[in-house]
């Protein structure tokens, strides 16, 4: 008669075992929940990864209820009895004070990243989707750029080859809006480069014209595999300050500009993806990246991409915008509104200010 909450919905348990007398550890969250456990139970770190609670340390994200949150503290509390959830139906894994933790060896998942129940919603909604088409007169604008916003513009690059396609996506801050989407092949990794220059020259003068002096607009790209090649013609051009209407985001710790696509941070961006979309806190304007989702499915115990001939560079130019966001979200307040209206104000030119006030919500 009892459920328990998962991260795919309210599932059946078989019951409760208690355990005496156990070595308790307290792992405490930055958004103040908190677990305790025993050094060996198994927390998630991204929707399809666990790990044992011993090995997590003080900054290391986990998987919630909420999105990937970070460990501030971690204390020992001594020995207490413990309890333990037995048999959650579809793969014993389940939220404990929010916090997604593991009971078995098995890892049951299911083969694609989100919901299928999602993503046919989706599709529902973005059957009469209009666009207008901008920058070169290929770039896919779903809305007009607004002057206090922040945007985050990143590629994932190709070869250049006939169906090897490059992708941009540009996403609105905060709310997580997807603002517009460039994709195409046989475009050379010279001509990538020309792209997200022109798509940010173009984004900056028309923040700009809006009134705002110091448009907030971000770069980046995934640095392995093709992006060699992208590195390799943007520093023919003069490096980094050939795109400079955008402030590049580089992988903390990483010698090359971008971020690297790793067995690590893949898993953890696809985890972030899944939370946002399955908890409607990321909007999606692009019906053809919708259908690459439907087709991104697990391709290994800890991967995911395209299923068959589909393609997944619409998804994948996204998975970077996630690793910038969760890098750089406290940096740069991509989470909520800087609510300084005055600021706002005496950036705008008069034309542009009403004599109504402003009302910033926060996303």
């Amino acid at each position: 008669m009892y459920k328990i909450l998962t991260n795919n919905g309210w599932k059946k348990f078989d019951g409760i075992k208690k355990i005496d007398n156990q070595e308790v550890i307290k792992l405490t969250l930055e958004n103040d929940n908190f677990i305790e456990c025993t050094n060996d139970h198994k927390i998630y770190i991204n929707c399809f990864e666990y790990v044992e609670a011993k090995t997590l340390k003080i900054g290391d994200y986990v998987y919630t209820d909420d999105g990937l949150i970070t460990i501030k503290n971690i204390e020992n509390v001594g020995i207490k009895d413990v309890y333990d959830i037995l048999n959650v139906e579809d793969g014993n894994k389940f939220f404990a004070n929010d916090i997604l933790v593991h009971n078995c060896e098995f890892i049951g998942q299911s083969n694609s990243l989100v919901d299928s129940n999602v993503i046919r919603n989706m599709l529902l909604e973005l059957e009469s989707v209009t666009y207008k088409f901008l920058v070169d007169n290929d770039i896919k604008f779903y809305d007009d750029l607004k002057p206090y916003k922040k945007y985050i513009v990143t590629i994932d690059t190709s070869m250049g080859l006939e169906e090897d396609y490059s992708a941009i996506q540009v996403f609105e801050f905060p709310g997580f809006i997807q603002i517009a989407e460039w994709q195409a092949d046989k475009l050379n990794q010279n001509l990538q480069v020309e792209k997200m220059k022109n798509l940010t020259d173009w984004m900056y003068s028309d923040i700009k014209s809006k009134g705002n002096l110091h448009p907030e607009i971000y770069w980046s790209l995934e640095n392995n595999g093709s992006g060699e090649g992208f590195i390799c013609a943007l520093r023919e051009k003069g490096g980094t300050e050939y795109i400079k209407r955008a402030n590049l985001i580089t992988e903390t710790g990483n010698k090359r500009i971008g971020f690297t696509t790793t067995s690590r941070t893949k898993p953890m961006a696809c985890s972030q993806l899944k939370i946002l979309l399955e908890s409607n806190r990321m909007k999606i304007n692009s019906r053809n990246y919708a259908i690459q989702l439907s087709n991104f499915s697990a391709d290994s115990a800890m991967s995911y991409s395209a299923k068959g001939e589909s393609h997944d560079d619409l998804i994948t130019s996204s998975l970077i915008m996630i690793m910038v966001y969760l890098q750089e979200k406290n940096r740069l307040d991509l989470n909520m509104e800087i609510m300084n209206y005055n600021n706002i104000r005496a950036q705008l030119k008069p034309e542009n200010i009403e004599d109504s006030p402003i009302i910033f919500s926060i996303n």
